[in-house]
């Protein structure tokens, strides 16, 4: 295997004007294929007792923590990562039949920036499914599992697992690996030289393709935090003065680390380098931190431009990296080109400056024509920053410096308060008293037997069988209002209960062109392990498949801790008996062009707790043109238990705002 001194090697190596970071040990190739070779049989072992666990109907490998570090970082081996995720992400699906099974090196980087890189496809249910793992060395010399992302789905299982709240960081000293027990152990090498100690020191490097597992120094408080985008598509090759554009931002950059202040946290990411024509290759090479002075060197040296400029997509991943504190905030951004990915790059960075009274977007036009330039601007202007015009490397140096000392300033003042918000009026309203529904309401694929008013002001609606999902054109029992939508900002609001007895209820409330196109807010209730709990998600659906989601899990931290702690999983059953006796209400908020889903319920009073109003409320999707009618749906899921469903709607409106 290939030393770490070997490897240490390779991600200090100096990259400029090479297309990739790759360790050459002893001065052989034949080294390195040895070591892909390992990497690549880490992977198929890994595949292999996932496949026999789900082949035996055993415990999932990414249920079990202890058995899954064999093959992974600790950050991402934790007992119950499947059931959180809700599908099986090494197949893709929540069911499998796998065949054609291929598991091979990268065939154009096999190791970049010291990670191995491992292409697995396969077809599941005649489907064909690619992923790439990416795999880094423990300090024994072992390779382990760093990540897993899905070229089909454009995720990676760190990102997923952080949603969930799992800690994905790690220490690597202590990591568990195939040649047995944590670095520390009998496989740790206890001959090693301080030459190789300092070989072996990887606190200078990120190695992994996402988040990385090492921290830094925290955050420092009391600083500022800056984040670095840059761009690494194929365009950043063109020269200036006979001197690439990438390299003069890598120079520049890289001479910029040693002179930060002490106190500012800094990040770095990059996009469209490391795949051609492929809109989802954004990377966070480093997540926010405290970092020692030039530690971000060699990974901003390693960047190599390949691909496309997928500016939008950036940054909303640059919102979702940003600690959520009081400090200033700044992201630049550098760029020598236009988004060509079809996003909206201008509508993301308003979004991601809406994230903190302090969080500013600048913007860097390399090589730019005016109008060029003119098209970038409107990020810089909707990210409440600056716009730096950079045409050589001196006006290009300074206006990155200019960015840095912005961000070095003291806490600008804060905004002034937004305004109140508008007095709304209903504009249409549906109290559901029977004995029938308004005449603008259109019921879709009816089945008259299985709802019926109550007679105390509820549809009461019983789901039966698996046309029940938000997406199935075949659901039954769809309500759609033929009824304009209000021009501006409104709410679409329902009063509903749910009484939980599968442990797979769902409302659904939603703006729908049709069953295959509409976006929606869904409260949901799910059974594992200890019981039940609920949920709230924002969810977009595009061509029947859904193209962006936001789950909350309500009983992991908004109304209880922990959903399986003795007095939580008991006030959560609490809650959800409310729920179907009490009720609550879902709305689903247009305010600009920011969509959210909210939920409002009363507390109940139970195991010490006082009674309580709760509300709660996504985090935004940027919809830029909302067209379509109000409909409303309960439902299940294809795999509910069997049985009935009971869910009952008490008050629909439409709510309008007005000055």
């Amino acid at each position: 295997m290939m030393g770490k001194t070997c490897f240490a090697q390779g991600l200090r190596r100096a990259m400029l004007g090479t297309a990739l970071a790759v360790c050459i040990p002893m001065g052989t190739l034949q080294a390195e294929a040895a070591e892909i070779d390992d990497a690549v049989e880490v992977v198929r072992m890994f595949f292999a007792e996932h496949s026999r666990r789900f082949n035996n109907n055993e415990e999932p490998l990414l249920n079990d923590g202890k058995a899954s570090r064999r093959f992974l970082v600790d950050g991402l081996a934790h007992d119950d990562l499947q059931g959180a995720l809700l599908f099986d992400p090494v197949y893709g699906g929540q069911d499998a039949q796998i065949a054609n099974l291929n598991i091979a090196p990268d065939a154009d980087a096999p190791i970049l920036r010291g990670a191995a890189q491992i292409h697995v496809t396969f077809t599941n249910m005649g489907a064909p499914r690619n992923f790439i793992y990416t795999l880094i060395e423990a300090p024994d010399g072992t390779w382990q599992i760093n990540d897993i992302y899905s070229e089909d789905d454009n995720w990676s299982l760190s990102e997923l697992a952080q949603g969930q709240g799992f800690e994905i960081r790690s220490d690597p000293a202590m990591e568990a690996t195939l040649s047995g027990g944590g670095a520390s152990g009998a496989g740790s090498g206890g001959d090693r030289t301080p030459e190789d100690a300092g070989a072996d020191d990887r606190s200078s490097i990120v190695p992994g393709m996402e988040e990385g597992d090492l921290p830094g120094n925290g955050l420092a408080e009391g600083g500022s935090d800056l984040l670095f985008v840059l761009d690494g598509s194929g365009s950043m090759w063109g020269q200036i003065d006979g001197v690439a554009k990438i390299t003069t931002a890598r120079q520049v950059l890289s001479g910029l680390m040693g002179d930060l202040a002490a106190n500012t946290n800094v990040g770095l990411m990059a996009y469209g380098h490391r795949r051609e024509g492929d809109c989802g290759d954004t990377e966070i090479i480093y997540p926010i931190a405290n970092y020692e002075s030039g530690q971000l060197k060699p990974a901003i040296e390693g960047i190599t431009p390949r691909g496309k400029t997928p500016i939008a997509d950036a940054l909303m991943r640059a919102a979702d990296a940003m600690p959520q504190s009081g400090r200033p905030a700044n992201v630049l951004l550098i760029s020598d080109g236009l988004e060509t990915c079809g996003g909206d790059p201008c509508a993301a960075a308003a979004a991601l400056a809406e994230r903190g009274i302090n969080t500013r977007v600048h913007v860097v036009g390399f090589d730019l024509s005016d109008e060029e330039n003119a098209a970038l601007q409107c990020i810089a202007d909707n990210g409440n920053g600056n716009y730096y015009s950079a045409s050589n490397a001196d006006e290009f140096a300074r206006a990155v410096g200019e960015v840095v000392a912005e961000a070095e300033r003291q806490m600008p003042e804060p905004k002034p308060a937004p305004p109140p918000e508008p007095v709304v009026q209903a504009v249409f309203e549906e109290n559901f008293d029977g004995p029938e529904l308004d005449a603008a309401w259109q019921v879709v694929n009816p089945a008259e037997n299985l709802t019926a008013f109550t007679g105390d002001g509820m549809l009461f609606t019983s789901v039966l069988g698996r046309y029940a999902n938000h997406d199935d054109a075949k659901a039954q029992n769809r309500y759609v209002l033929d009824h304009a939508l209000p021009e501006g900002d409104f709410d679409l609001a329902l009063d509903f209960r749910i009484h939980e007895q599968t442990g797979y209820e769902n409302v659904w409330l939603s703006v729908q062109e049709d069953a295959e196109n509409q976006i929606g807010a869904m409260a949901w209730v799910w059974r594992k392990g200890c019981g039940a709990y609920l949920n709230l998600s924002l969810i977009r659906v595009s061509d029947g498949k859904e193209e962006a989601r936001f789950d909350t899990n309500l009983f992991d931290g908004p109304i209880v801790a922990r959903l399986c702690q003795d007095g939580d999983r008991a006030y959560g059953d609490r809650v959800l008996e409310a729920l179907g006796t009490q009720g609550a209400e879902l709305r689903l908020k247009r305010r600009g062009r920011q969509v959210t889903a909210a939920i409002d319920m009363e507390l109940p009073e139970a195991d010490g707790r006082p009674a309580d109003t709760f509300r709660f409320e996504t985090e935004p999707m940027t919809v830029l043109r909302l067209s379509g009618q109000p409909a409303v749906l309960a439902g299940h899921w294809h795999k509910a238990r069997p049985g009935e469903s009971h869910i009952a709607f008490d008050r629909f409106t439409i709510e309008a705002g007005s000055e």
